[in-house]
């Protein structure tokens, strides 16, 4: 027979059971009313982060510590249950307008100096509790301080290089912002009401916003000043679908209780050590190596081992124009170059055949600002070269030719029957 709270009843025309969990355990099985709470409302899952600054080449950052701007900041001393002093104290602080902070946040007092007891609060500290208004932060310290009112101090929400926004992230603003494009210039507004997506993360501490995934940034990459308002927040979308729970994979380094373990066998301290210096690396190494997600300009010598192919598979260069002009965009067109000549894209020859006048042979002349001679031989196909006659040390004109009248100098070395060694130079011309 039916009972009750099992699920929908047709003799009650569909009526809603009163006890949505017992009605899932009672068609599911006991446990699967709890097994499903674990993912309800997984698709409106988000998480924020408060805007620290904007760079000069368009990335929102949080590299640096923010000051936040205060109204006032006061201790008292903590007390039990029945009102006793305890050895502790907690420090209020009434931010000037609000901020989003969380509990367990790094923030930092500084500048205390009207007396030598407040002087002790200036230090780093955990946030304890902020109000719902996100404007009063408190946090505690041990000994008992009962200041009223501190003056002088300057509250900073300390960097943390924990940042894990990374690209393709959803994002939007908790409002709308004004960015300052320069001083006294133009401005650039970015919606609440618009979905951006996260491009150029370092993965760490700074990124850009896109309209589009893997698009271009909404911020031009130099003349930024700043935003208006400075606290809003940004809400990173993190539903949860079948596709992250399928890609779940039980962790494989276990301990001998099979359970998740990360120490394998060292010391903890050691662990940190080499996770430190793997991430250290890796930023080093990110920003040596070719990427596939955004320009890189570098102007240190790149040196290749073998045959380098150059490739055109969009079809950009297959018009003259684009080769010998500036591109679509107005920059160089993409390739190898050769000074100022896009290299194998063209039927340019450098080299131009002079005519000869007289008995004068014709000659090739390049513009060539600077040929490199690895090896230079005279041969006369008993690979040698005889020079007969003495050789006059002040050697001053030849055939009537002044010395000076050249232009470059090459050193050689002259070897003798005997194996003696003596320096000259073969004086040339561009002429």
């Amino acid at each position: 027979m039916a009972i009750a709270n099992q699920g929908y009843r047709r003799d009650l025309n569909l009526k809603e059971t009163t006890n949505d969990r017992l009605a899932i355990d009672n068609l599911a099985g006991a446990g699967t009313a709890s097994d499903i709470s674990y993912i309800q409302n997984n698709l409106r899952n988000i998480s924020s982060i408060p805007f620290n600054s904007v760079t000069f080449d368009g990335f929102f950052s949080f590299e640096t510590n923010r000051v936040i701007a205060v109204s006032s900041v006061s201790s008292s001393i903590d007390t039990d249950s029945d009102g006793n002093l305890l050895d502790s104290s907690t420090i209020k602080v009434v931010l000037t307008d609000s901020y989003f902070l969380k509990f367990g946040d790094l923030v930092q007092l500084s500048g205390i100096s009207d007396g030598t007891i407040a002087e002790q609060l200036n230090g780093q500290y955990s946030v304890y509790s902020v109000s719902l208004d996100l404007k009063t932060i408190t946090f505690r310290k041990k000994g008992q301080y009962n200041l009223a009112s501190i003056s002088g101090s300057t509250f900073s929400v300390i960097a943390a290089n924990i940042f894990t926004f990374t690209n393709g992230d959803v994002i939007n603003l908790s409002e709308d912002v004004t960015i300052n494009l320069s001083i006294g210039g133009p401005t650039l507004s970015l919606s609440s009401n618009v979905t951006y997506y996260v491009i150029e993360s370092n993965g760490v501490n700074k990124f850009k916003l896109s309209t589009t995934e893997n698009g271009t940034s909404v911020l031009p990459i130099i003349g930024v000043g700043g935003a208006t308002p400075n606290n809003f927040n940004f809400i990173r979308q993190e539903p949860v679908h079948q596709q992250q729970v399928i890609n779940y994979i039980k962790p494989q380094i276990q301990n001998r209780d099979g359970e998740f373990d990360y120490i394998k066998g060292d010391t903890i301290n050691n662990i940190f050590d080499e996770t430190q210096s793997n991430i250290e690396s890796a930023e080093y190494f990110t920003l040596k190596k070719f990427r596939g997600d955004q320009s890189i300009t570098t102007s240190e010598s790149i040196k290749f081992e073998g045959s380098v192919v150059l490739n055109d598979p969009d079809d950009y260069n297959q018009s003259g124009s684009l080769v010998t002009n500036n591109g679509i965009t107005g920059a160089p067109a993409p390739g190898i170059y050769i000074g100022d000549t896009r290299a194998f894209s063209s039927d340019n020859n450098p080299w131009v055949e002079s005519a000869g006048t007289g008995s004068v042979d014709g000659k090739l002349t390049t513009e060539s600002e600077e040929v490199s001679i690895g090896e230079l031989a005279f041969l006369d196909g008993n690979n040698s070269m005889v020079i007969t006659g003495e050789i006059d040390d002040d050697v001053s004109t030849v055939s009537g030719v002044v010395a000076s009248s050249f232009t470059h100098k090459i050193p050689i070395q002259v070897q003798d029957g005997s194996g003696n060694k003596e320096s000259y130079y073969l004086l040339v011309s561009t002429s």
